[in-house]
């Protein structure tokens, strides 16, 4: 009995640890609000939706990387032939960003409202990011959950300390946000490089079979994170179509901000289990353990976190922002219900993934998009940033009640039978 209660003392502590180490990058945001104005934070949101958009269309198949990856090291101890495909994935994504950033440069800067300047900025913003996943989830791929969590904690650290540093000189702008992204990420791949075992990368092996496997997995993988950046960015375009000012927007975005870092943070579960779901799928002793025994803990925890927080945070505003952003308490607070439908659904996903049922997820997020796009096209003229905060958690409602009747349907008996 002691044991066991040690036992899931150490598994608890290392789940802890891995959020910790994944949230830490979350801070920078509440730094660069204390430092920008309302408009300059909406200004800020607005470019970093259009980073976050090349990110998402261009560098998606981090999932089926890491699937395969892990079954491919189960069968021969390397990942050389998922390694070789994403890493062709990887420097193409970088030369086709390139490509639409000097062809589309005039509508950019429009929607953004930013200079020549800060788009070639928001440029190298967009390859420190892809960079930074790129790594992380090498090392997810390989197995090696520590160093994972190592180089996630090194990057959110080395950013942290440099907005910092901008921050107290007087130096952070727009443009230098978008470079401590780059320059955060070439510190990272540089301290980590020397621990890389390349043996198990190379020899470069690039398989057409298991090319169109990874690309069947990421069509859908693609069309699922599409469906995702509208989700997480939507509100921002809709409130600009309906001409809300950037300090409007920056208020919402900055709760936003805050609810996203919670759900990243909860999302850590998906990427903390899911080599673990993936190896042991077919164990229906372990994913019963796994979905209730670990999932309830784990949740009565998170609730318990969330509900902090929701009494916190008037508090910690009014302290720390003196009376700016006195609208994102309430959005805020609104947001953190959505958190805690994201806290429930997130442990049915890295089943979905390891058990190839993409397709349905992927479809989910497309109906989760429509609902709330619809939603807030509907209650942001009524309502403004309060109707898009009240659109987010009704749409989050909606998607778990999806994965639940999912789960009761099919998932369950793929699992345990009849």
């Amino acid at each position: 009995m002691l044991n066991r209660i040690k036992k899931q003392l150490i598994e608890g502590k290392t789940l802890l640890l891995f959020g910790f180490l994944k949230g830490l990058a979350q801070v920078v945001p509440l730094i660069i609000a204390y430092v920008f104005s309302e408009n300059t934070f909406g200004t800020y949101s607005l470019a970093k939706m259009v980073v976050f958009f090349f990110i998402t269309m261009l560098t998606t198949p981090q999932v089926p990387f890491v699937v395969y990856a892990g079954r491919e090291r189960a069968e021969t101890g390397k990942i050389n032939k998922s390694f070789s495909i994403q890493a062709t994935f990887f420097v193409f994504s970088i030369v086709l960003y390139v490509v639409l950033a000097v062809i589309f440069n005039g509508p950019i800067r429009r929607f953004a409202e930013v200079s020549v300047s800060d788009l070639i900025c928001m440029s190298l913003g967009f390859v420190g990011i892809a960079l930074s996943s790129f790594l992380s989830n090498l090392f997810l791929a390989l197995g090696q959950r520590v160093k994972n969590s190592l180089s996630d904690l090194a990057y959110g650290v080395i950013m942290l300390a440099i907005i910092v540093g901008l921050a107290a000189t007087g130096t952070l702008s727009i443009k230098t946000v978008f470079l401590t992204y780059f320059v955060s990420s070439i510190i990272t791949l540089l301290i980590f490089a020397g621990t890389i075992p390349l043996r198990n990368l190379l020899p470069f092996d690039f398989s057409i079979i298991y090319f169109w496997k990874m690309f069947d997995f990421t069509k859908w993988v693609f069309m699922g994170a599409t469906a995702s950046f509208f989700i997480d960015w939507g509100d921002n375009a809709i409130l600009k179509i309906f001409h809300a000012t950037t300090g409007d927007i920056g208020q919402y975005s900055f709760a936003y901000q805050i609810f996203n870092g919670l759900a990243a943070m909860i999302y850590v579960l998906n990427s903390y289990f899911l080599p673990f779901v993936s190896e042991n799928v077919r164990d229906s002793g372990k994913m019963r353990n796994y979905l209730y025994s670990k999932k309830p803990r784990i949740l009565l925890f998170g609730l318990a976190i969330l509900t902090v927080v929701f009494f916190a945070c008037p508090y910690a505003f009014q302290i720390i922002y003196k009376g700016s952003y006195h609208s994102s308490v309430n959005i805020l607070r609104i947001l953190l219900i959505g958190c805690a439908l994201v806290l429930y659904n997130t442990f049915y996903i890295p089943l979905m993934n390891a058990m190839k049922l993409y397709r349905f997820s992927q479809m989910v997020n497309v109906v989760h998009m429509i609902i709330k796009v619809i939603l807030s096209l509907i209650l942001i003229p009524m309502y403004g940033f309060y109707g898009a905060a009240c659109g987010t958690i009704v749409s989050y409602l909606c998607l778990t009640v999806m994965y639940e009747y999912y789960y009761q349907i099919k998932i369950k008996r793929l699992l345990f039978g009849s």
